[in-house]
């Protein structure tokens, strides 16, 4: 009888966790954060730690994301133990002395590992002693062309202070960290590929810190900065089990706006019904995920058909030297075009599906993006100095 018991109180558990909608997508990247709460320490957060890793790693195994953001790792070996049940990911832990670590895991079939290293040495306190780690990653397969992504993990300073000064002391910290951020991605990072995500511990619309002030990251948005979470923020959502709010987010690079599927950002805020007592047993704080057309960032090949009216022009190696790289592709509002070897200023011709001359710019530096909203969906053919390249619009 006790062995039945046992069998039955375990059994509908096994079910539910069965049950964890599948995110990912083959053609799509998906990209996650999401905090754990204390994973494998013994003193603090979720007390039956064997309960909180099979849990954790069920959520991402059924879940299927490409690269998960997770903050709070706080036992090495736990961090050594969840790598090695995850045969799919590879993975990178921080290395500083703080108990907190953040920690990046990613899909071995879509990423070779490039470099990983903690970032703003000098703003180690406005980040609590955590300084974001940031992992280098370069896509790899047969549909993929190489491309080098920058995977930012960020732990800022929690509102968990006892009085009014250590509370104002932690919204100054926050701010002055969202302002070390943004001097080091419009000077490191500039024209790159890069993702800032993780528990940011405070609201986008004004601060947990009195509900008055406003948010310590406003200096971010105030330069149009894309939060891709802002949208489940401002409908009311919360990534906080115990708080009304939204403190973990996403930022995202200009150069990755185009490849974002709109309205893709989610939170599995109804983990709690897959996993009983999800919030006390695994973690105080839901996943957030973003959705990213990686498979549609590739080098493209000239067109056989020449438009009619410049059916003189030759066209030219350019493609096979991958020097010329045009995305997304298909496109929605804009493209970028994108030359390596640029040398000198040449004009760019947009030629609608019979060869008409519809739009023209002068590339005069290694990028350029051309607004499409004006234009019909369809076919379209872009002329590239001597290079015809087909365009699909929809």
């Amino acid at each position: 009888m006790r062995r039945f018991l046992l069998l039955f109180s375990i059994f509908p558990l096994f079910i539910f966790s069965q049950n964890i909608p599948k995110i990912g997508n083959d053609t799509l990247l998906e990209v996650c954060a999401w905090n754990i709460e204390w994973f494998g320490d013994t003193g603090y957060g979720p007390t039956d730690e064997t309960l909180q890793f099979n849990n954790v790693k069920a959520v991402i195994e059924k879940t299927d994301l490409d690269v998960l953001a997770l903050e709070e790792m706080s036992n090495p070996t736990s961090f050594i133990s969840l790598t090695n049940s995850l045969p799919n990911y590879s993975s990178v832990n921080s290395t500083f002395t703080q108990t907190q670590k953040m920690c990046l895991f990613y899909k071995k079939s879509m990423f070779n590992f490039i470099n990983a290293e903690h970032i703003l040495a000098s703003s180690n306190y406005d980040f609590a002693s955590r300084q974001p780690l940031m992992v280098t990653l370069a896509t790899k397969g047969d549909s993929l062309n190489i491309d080098t992504m920058y995977f930012i993990v960020v732990h800022l300073k929690a509102n968990s202070d006892a009085t009014a000064a250590g509370k104002l002391e932690s919204y100054n910290r926050r701010r002055r960290a969202a302002d070390a951020l943004k001097f080091f991605i419009e000077t490191t990072l500039l024209n790159k590929k890069y993702f800032i995500l993780g528990d940011w511990n405070d609201r986008l619309d004004y601060s947990i810190h009195n509900g008055i002030d406003s948010t310590p990251f406003k200096q971010l948005l105030d330069a149009k900065y894309n939060f891709t979470t802002k949208p489940l923020a401002d409908a009311g959502k919360s990534s906080y089990a115990f708080i009304n709010g939204f403190i973990d987010h996403m930022l995202i690079s200009p150069r990755m706006d185009s490849f974002y599927v709109k309205q893709s950002m989610g939170v599995l805020d109804n983990l709690g019904q897959f996993i009983s007592n999800f919030s006390n047993n695994t973690s105080d704080h839901y996943p957030i995920y973003g959705k990213f057309l990686l498979n549609k960032i590739k080098y493209v090949t000239p067109i056989d058909t020449i438009p009619p009216d410049t059916s003189h022009v030759n066209i030219t190696e350019l493609n096979k030297k991958n020097k010329i790289s045009i995305y997304p592709n298909p496109a929605n509002e804009n493209i970028t075009i994108e030359y390596n070897g640029f040398e000198k200023e040449f004009i760019v011709e947009l030629f609608d599906f019979s060869g008409k001359l519809i739009d023209s710019k002068t590339m005069n530096s290694t990028i350029l993006t051309m607004n499409l909203t004006n234009y019909s969906k369809g076919f379209y053919t872009l002329k590239i100095e001597n290079s015809f390249f087909k365009l699909l619009l929809e």
